[in-house]
C-alpha cells in the first residue's frame, strides 16, 4: 500500500466567468521514503493539487467533485476538519512556495515552531522552545537559540526557507509537501536548501511531493516525475526515463526548451508558443492541442485517455493518448522512441 494514493481528484472554483475545473481526474502515489516530482508551467494545476491533498482548500470556493486522497489507507476526504488537524504537521509536512506569505509577520521564528510542537504534542512550552532550537539546528541556522527571538522580516529569503522547512518537519511527519521550495532564493541559495531537503530525506526515511516548474531541479532529486498540464496528469514515469525519453508532446516541448551546455551557441532557445489554455473553455480535445508541434486532426476532438505507454517509450511510463493516431505516437517517432499507442 502506497503511503499517499490520490484517485481520479477534481477540484472546481465557481468564477465570475464561469466554471474553472481546476484539477481533472488527477492521480499519483508516493510510496515511503520516496521523492516523487509534479511538474508543469504556472497555472497547470500543481498546487491546488497539493493543497487539496493536504485538506487546506477552503470549501467553499472551492469545490471538490470526485476523488480519494488516500493517506496510510484512510481517505482525507472523509476526515473533519479536527481530524485533518491532527493529520497535518505529525503526518503530512507542508513548505508552502512563498516563506514570507506564510510566516506570521507578527510572531517570532521561536513562537511559530513552538506552537507547532504544542498542537500535536503533549509538552511544555519549554520542551517546545528546546525543539524549536533543535529544529532550526537541524536545518542549518546558526545561533539557533538567539534566532528564536527574530521576526520574519530579519531574515534573508534563505533562512526564512529554512524556517520553513523546520515548522514543516517539527512534528516529524511521514510525508513532506515541498511547494516550489526554491521559488525566488539565487541558486547558491537553491542548491544549499536542496542539498539540506536531501539530507533531513536521507536521516528521516522521509516521502517527498516535489511541486515545481523547475526540470533541472527534478532530474537531480525525484525518482518519478508526473507532468501536468491544464490541470490533468500528462505523463508519469521515472524520472530518468521521462528525461531521456519523453513520451508526450507537451514533456519534449519542456525538456526543449530548459538550455544545455551541450547546444550551439548559435541555436535560439527553443520555446512553446502561444499560451496555457482558458481554464473555462477547455472543450473536448486535447488541451495542449493548439501549441502542439505533433496535432493531428483528432486531437481537436478527441480527449486523451490515459493509458499505459509500449514499445519505446520510458518503461512503466503513463502517458495521455487518443485511442487513434496521435499527437502523442507522432512525437514518440519522431523522437526515435518508437512504438504506437
Amino acid at each position: 500500500m502506497s503511503l499517499l494514493d490520490v484517485r481520479n481528484l477534481r477540484v472546481g472554483f465557481a468564477g465570475p466567468r464561469g466554471w474553472i475545473q481546476a484539477v481533472d481526474s488527477f492521480s499519483l502515489t508516493v510510496e515511503a521514503g520516496e521523492t516523487v516530482a509534479l511538474v508543469g508551467e504556472s497555472g497547470s494545476g500543481k498546487s491546488v493539487s497539493a493543497l487539496a491533498i493536504a485538506g487546506l482548500l477552503e470549501r467553499p470556493p472551492a469545490q471538490i467533485d470526485t476523488g480519494e486522497v488516500l493517506f496510510d489507507g484512510a481517505d482525507l476526504l472523509r476526515k473533519s476538519e479536527r481530524e485533518l488537524a491532527r493529520v497535518r504537521g505529525a503526518g503530512i509536512g507542508y513548505v508552502f512556495q512563498d516563506p514570507t506569505a506564510a510566516l506570521h509577520p507578527l510572531m517570532t521564528v521561536g513562537e511559530q515552531l513552538s506552537e507547532a510542537v504544542l498542537v500535536h504534542e503533549h509538552v511544555g512550552k519549554r520542551a517546545a522552545l528546546e525543539r524549536a532550537v533543535a529544529g532550526l539546528a537541524e536545518v542549518g541556522i546558526a545561533d539557533p537559540q538567539l534566532r528564536l527571538a527574530s521576526f520574519p522580516h530579519e531574515l534573508s529569503g534563505g533562512m526564512r526557507q529554512r524556517v520553513m522547512l523546520a515548522m514543516a518537519l517539527i512534528a516529524r511527519p511521514r510525508l513532506l509537501i515541498a511547494d516550489e521550495p526554491t521559488t525566488a532564493l539565487d541558486v547558491t541559495v537553491q542548491a544549499q536548501v536542496m542539498a539540506l531537503l536531501a539530507r533531513l530525506k536521507r536521516e528521516r526515511g522521509l516521502a517527498v511531493l516535489l511541486i515545481t516548474h523547475d526540470l533541472a531541479l527534478v532530474s537531480g532529486f525525484a525518482q518519478r516525475t508526473s507532468v501536468m498540464y491544464a490541470g490533468a496528469v500528462v505523463e508519469s514515469a521515472p524520472t530518468h526515463d521521462l528525461v531521456a525519453r519523453p513520451a508526450h508532446p507537451y514533456t519534449a516541448a519542456l525538456l526543449a526548451s530548459v538550455p544545455s551546455l551541450a547546444s550551439p551557441l548559435d541555436r535560439p532557445l527553443a520555446a512553446i508558443p502561444g499560451s496555457p489554455p482558458d481554464p473555462t473553455r477547455l472543450g473536448t480535445g486535447c488541451a495542449f492541442q493548439p501549441r502542439c508541434a505533433f496535432a493531428v486532426e483528432s486531437c481537436s476532438h478527441s480527449r486523451p485517455a490515459f493509458a499505459f505507454v509500449a514499445g519505446g517509450a520510458a518503461p512503466g511510463a503513463m502517458v495521455a493518448v487518443t485511442t487513434r493516431r496521435s499527437a502523442c505516437t507522432e512525437t514518440r517517432r519522431v523522437l526515435g522512441a518508437g512504438g504506437g499507442s
